[in-house]
């Protein structure tokens, strides 16, 4: 093989290379989009029209926060409402940091494990994470939250909880960016597991 091919089969590795980790990184840390499981703007907008807060300061808890974009857009429709953001890995904790003051959100995110986690007084919990973390927050949510907590998972159902709502996720618009349609070269963690296009939500 000529040095011209050799350079060019390698260049285009290269820059193919490139350009998967750097839309990796945008939508990691600039769109907010959960590792592995994204929150697609029109996930957020058909989430947001199922249900209403009646509470004016109301507590809201996310588990796996990421920058959840759920939440910066209930911070909007909420103001008086208080946003509590739970990461259990130290990498996702850190990146959730930065975001929140490079976006002076009032969100507060917290690193802590979900057995210790209070959501006693939680009036909504939104949950962007896998099946695994699910199954033990399920019987958590069961035994400790108050009566009428709202709770919804996106993309997963919760064991031990029975939803009295299933919302299928669809882009109504049309205008799906690559992520979007090659999403699956970023769930290697959980490929044992079919990701639903749905949002469940719960009430205690």
């Amino acid at each position: 093989m000529s040095d011209w091919k050799i350079f060019l089969t390698y260049g285009t590795l290269i820059v193919v290379s490139g350009y998967f980790v750097a839309m990796f990184i945008f939508d990691l840390l600039l769109r907010g989009f959960a590792p592995f499981l994204p929150s697609r703007p029109w996930v957020i907008r058909q989430i947001l029209d199922e249900f209403k807060i009646e509470k004016k300061n109301a507590k809201m808890v996310a588990f796996s926060s990421g920058r959840s974009g759920v939440f910066y857009a209930l911070e909007k429709k909420y103001p008086d409402a208080t946003f509590i953001g739970i990461e259990s890995d130290f990498f996702p904790y850190l990146v959730a940091k930065v975001q929140q003051i490079l976006r002076r959100t009032k969100m507060k995110v917290r690193y802590e494990k979900i057995r210790r986690v209070d959501v006693k007084d939680a009036d909504l919990v939104y949950c962007h994470m896998d099946p695994d973390q699910l199954r033990e927050l399920g019987s958590k949510f069961k035994f400790e939250c108050k009566t009428g907590t709202l709770i919804i998972s996106t993309g997963f159902n919760i064991p031990y909880l029975d939803p009295i709502k299933i919302v299928p996720l669809e882009d109504r618009t049309g205008k799906l960016d690559f992520l979007s349609r090659n999403q699956n070269l970023f769930q290697s963690k959980y490929k044992k597991y079919k990701k639903e296009k749905k949002a469940y939500f719960y009430q205690i």
